[in-house]
């Protein structure tokens, strides 16, 4: 069975490791560690490869390697993460709104269908200085921006994990999802006292936000959000890879966390390389330990590091 490549929700690799990608592509293998720390190697080749799924805030420095793609018949799909608040203390190394939109539609033009790339409104942060009405705002202008391109919008609040908490209260004061005990047991049992989300609040968020998706042919899909009732997305899914024929039908599910749909995929990236900053981040420890292995990463490299 071919495999389906996610590249990567762990780090950009469009965005800063272009050079790495290009070379693991050539040598025909990469290998990765697993969420639980184990190491694995998986098959680059055309012919192993059903398709790839690249997530990113900004792919420009990374169309030299979407045109190789396309040269050699691979199919490709995106996850877009464009929120209105880069270069915020909340996103502070993410290029400017207009640049990604501008980029985003660079790599729509590429794709056989407007279903094979979905704009990430994601998270939803909301602070003292970030609330509901920036984000219509923001989500209004992007929205607008992008019509036509994409048919699906996807989002969730943002995740209460102990590691994103930490670096977000230096920031000033955040609202998450409502703890889960199950869910988030380290901030359950270490931040009790964090701002939560009403459920009232979120859905009249929402529907805002769906009235918005609609008016611009977008269906607001919720990311492993399930208990606030809208459609649920699939960040990797067959609808995706559907313009290039069915190149992934017998994928199974591979979900990567409670709530999550997607079909099984092997992540290559790795933990703590992406430099962007986000405050809320839950796979990056601190800006620090990101630029340290940034400096130290090697584009030869079998293994991203």
């Amino acid at each position: 069975m071919k495999t389906i490549i996610s590249a990567s929700r762990r780090t950009d690799i469009p965005h800063y490791f272009a050079e790495w990608f290009a070379n693991r592509r050539r040598a025909g293998h990469a290998d990765f560690r697993n969420a639980f720390g184990g190491k694995g190697s998986v098959s680059l080749k055309p012919a192993d490869v059903a398709g790839y799924l690249f997530w990113t805030k900004y792919a420009k420095p990374f169309h030299n390697e979407l045109k190789s793609l396309r040269a050699d018949g691979i199919p490709y799909a995106f996850q877009y993460t464009i929120t209105g608040l880069g270069t915020s203390p909340v996103e502070p190394h993410i290029p400017r709104t207009s640049a990604a939109i501008d980029d985003f539609l660079g790599v729509r033009s590429g794709l056989p269908s407007s279903t094979s790339i979905e704009w990430r409104y994601d998270p939803l942060v909301i602070s003292d200085d970030i609330d509901e009405a920036v984000h219509v705002r923001n989500f209004a202008m992007i929205a607008k921006a992008l019509h036509g391109a994409t048919a699906v919008v996807n989002t969730s609040f943002t995740e209460p994990y102990a590691k994103s908490i930490r670096r977000m209260k230096d920031h000033g004061r955040f609202t998450y999802r409502a703890l889960d005990p199950a869910r988030h047991r380290q901030a359950s049992k270490r931040h009790p006292d964090i701002g939560q989300m009403s459920r009232q609040r979120a859905l009249t968020l929402l529907n805002d936000l769906s009235a918005i998706a609609e008016d611009h042919g977008m269906q607001l899909r919720l990311c492993c959000n399930p208990e606030f009732g809208l459609p649920g997305s699939q960040c990797i899914g067959a609808e995706m890879f559907a313009g290039y024929g069915d190149v992934i039908e017998d994928a199974r599910s591979g979900p990567s966390r409670p709530g999550c749909r997607c079909l099984k995929s092997v992540d290559i990236g790795m933990d703590n390389t992406c430099i962007g900053g986000c405050t809320y981040c839950y796979v990056v420890t601190s800006q620090n330990a990101a630029l340290r292995n940034f400096g130290n990463h090697d584009p030869q490299a079998v293994m991203m590091r």
